[in-house]
């Protein structure tokens, strides 16, 4: 068992960030340090913080690389879509001439692009990457002797007057 001085500086910060730390896995981080402080064994320590002994080392091995920065920090990979770096060519196509549907929003990426992606995929990169949204399109209920202009004006007229 290796061991480990925290100084008063950074027991201080370690104490503040069990409980106030935005991030829940730096809490759970900062318990297994703080746990580790005090003089529990690793195995004490990962029965008390509810991980395992090896996720108990890689904290400890953090800290000793790199203090309560390499602890903070994680290295998550976020993957990157194929389509992020068309997306100026495709929001100025799209903004010019809008896909009636995902499969036309399909065959035109692939046309523009050169790659093919499902009907799924393309429709949440339009949602969440392009912020593009499907519009719902209905028929506007005229009455049966009115043109749609005369109603228009019936209904402006109705809300401004009437509501």
């Amino acid at each position: 068992m290796r061991h480990f001085e925290f100084p008063p500086n950074i027991m201080t910060e370690i104490e503040r960030d069990r409980f106030c730390h935005v991030d829940p896995a730096v809490q759970r981080r900062m318990e297994v340090l703080w746990l580790k402080a005090h003089g529990e064994t690793h195995q004490k320590i990962a029965e008390l913080a509810a991980v395992s002994r090896a996720t108990v080392q890689r904290i400890l091995d953090a800290y000793e690389a790199g203090s309560l920065a390499a602890v903070r920090t994680f290295r998550w990979k976020t993957p990157v879509s194929a389509l992020t770096p068309h997306r100026p060519l495709l929001e100025e196509e799209f903004a010019a001439r809008p896909p009636h549907t995902v499969g036309e929003a399909c065959e035109r990426i692939e046309q523009l692009t050169g790659v093919r992606r499902g009907p799924t995929r393309v429709r949440e990169f339009l949602r969440d990457t392009m912020d593009f949204h499907w519009r719902k399109v209905a028929a506007m209920p005229v009455p049966p002797k009115l043109t749609p202009g005369e109603h228009a004006a019936h209904q402006a007229d109705f809300l401004k007057d009437g509501a």
